[in-house]
């Protein structure tokens, strides 16, 4: 449930007073920004044009503003670990038998190795110092 319902739920005499007195508010700013498109256009197609273009024009860019702040925010709290590093929780916390840890591992490891040699391929190299595995022996 969104952050939005949940107020919603726990004050609905709060919510309703919102909706009574917000809709006709939102409806008096939408003719505030209609109106004087109208009264343009019937003066000049030009003008009406214009002034159309220039509202679309400023919702645009104050949404991508709105957007681009929303997307830094979910950045902030997704984090993403190594793939060795989750393989090493996950042992740890007894999900994974001895064998599928080594199983994985192996296959991590060859997957960064191709990568690498797929870099170093490639026309730009990048020094990378090669990881070393450590294995515990029992």
């Amino acid at each position: 449930m969104s952050d939005w319902s949940s107020w919603i739920t726990e004050n609905p005499f709060l919510a309703a007073i919102g909706i009574v007195v917000g809709g006709p508010l939102a409806i008096a700013a939408m003719a505030l920004v209609v109106g004087p498109i109208i009264v343009l256009t019937e003066a000049s197609a030009t003008l009406g044009f214009f002034a159309l273009f220039m509202i679309a024009f400023f919702a645009y860019f104050t949404a991508a503003l709105v957007m681009d702040n929303d997307e830094e925010s979910d950045e902030e709290t997704i984090t993403t670990a190594d793939p060795i590093t989750e393989l090493e929780q996950r042992y740890v916390r007894g999900e994974l038998s001895d064998e599928e840890f080594e199983q994985r591992l192996d296959r991590i490891i060859e997957t960064e190795d191709t990568v690498e040699r797929l870099d170093s391929d490639s026309p730009v190299k990048r020094s990378r110092t090669p990881r070393k595995r450590e294995t515990e022996t029992s």
